[in-house]
């Protein structure tokens, strides 16, 4: 797929991945921390920045879906099940609130039971997520939108879309690479090409021993 050729249902694929794949990282290595200790400084601070941005960019997608995407797809596909997304969007939301103050653990004066509170959230943040996103792609799909919206009307919301984000994705010096970090490998080199290694080694600050 070239640069700039994406649809917004496949956009909204892909940041599905993108979290998933983060989450699943994130409950992985809580797991680890908290059996082993973290081996270093460096190895905390990076866990901490990871878990903020992963914060950062569910809320800032959960409310990207609630305040742009969804009303404009709701002129064109007004039997989606919206009251059970938002209501998922609500669940979601309520146990991303108790993650701030698990850092401020984790990095502080109880580091075991920051994690041990955290990877329980984590599950079940994941427990709530993949079946959400499920939904979603089922009555988003690719099939779906491009037969009912014009690649105008698509242009708009995608770029809405773009502005929300950069407006409200904090830090934004730690959101970007994370988000090129947890592309999937298939995203990733459709997205860059043959620069997909320049770009995953070099601008992923997060290598504190993740796969």
């Amino acid at each position: 797929m070239a640069p700039g050729s994406s649809t917004l249902a496949q956009d909204l694929v892909h940041i599905h991945r993108v979290i998933t794949r983060a989450l699943n990282i994130d409950i992985v290595n809580g797991i680890e921390y908290l059996q082993t200790g973290f081996p270093s400084p460096n190895a905390m601070l990076g866990y901490t920045k990871f878990n903020r941005c992963l914060l950062s960019i569910i809320h800032s997608h959960l409310q990207a879906e609630e305040l742009v995407a969804f009303p404009a797809l709701r002129k064109v596909l007004p039997l989606a099940p919206y009251a059970q997304l938002t209501a998922e969007h609500r669940r979601i939301d309520s146990l991303l609130s108790l993650v701030p103050d698990l850092i401020l653990d984790i990095s502080g004066h109880a580091p075991q039971y920051g994690l041990r509170i955290l990877i329980i959230i984590l599950r079940k943040l994941s427990k709530a997520w993949v079946p959400h996103i499920e939904l979603e792609e089922q009555y988003f799909s690719h099939e779906t939108i491009t037969e009912i919206i014009d690649g105008e009307v698509k242009q708009d919301i995608n770029e809405m879309i773009d502005r929300f984000k950069l407006e409200y994705s904090r830090p934004p010096y730690w959101v970007i690479p994370f988000l090129l970090f947890n592309i999937d490998q298939a995203d990733r080199t459709s997205l860059t090409g043959d620069f997909s290694s320049l770009i995953y080694e070099e601008l992923n600050p997060y290598r504190w021993g993740i796969n």
